[in-house]
């Protein structure tokens, strides 16, 4: 899964702190200082492995990006979608 969005002031900050509240997530890769940043959410049952990467990128114009995929299988059965569909709306409700 792909998200893309128009660069935000503070955005990802605001993703970093809500991703970082998930269950089961770690920082692989990256920091804020970076701008870019890797995390690792693993499932309740197995422990599988999902990755997400947010950023920064691009110079004119700028713009966030979220992309979240399993580490293994064909499909997640969108369970990365609806995380992070879930982390957006966290941040719009704050």
């Amino acid at each position: 899964m792909i998200w893309r969005a128009p660069y935000e002031e503070g955005l990802l900050k605001s993703l970093d702190e809500v991703i970082r509240k998930t269950p089961r997530t770690d920082v692989v890769a990256g920091s804020l200082a970076d701008g870019q940043i890797t995390y690792v959410t693993r499932s309740a049952l197995m422990g599988y492995p999902d990755f997400t990467t947010i950023g920064i990128y691009g110079d004119d114009p700028r713009y966030a990006e979220i992309y979240a995929r399993s580490r293994f299988g064909k499909s997640d059965l969108g369970v990365n979608a609806k995380r992070v569909e879930g982390w957006l709306t966290e941040i719009k409700t704050r």
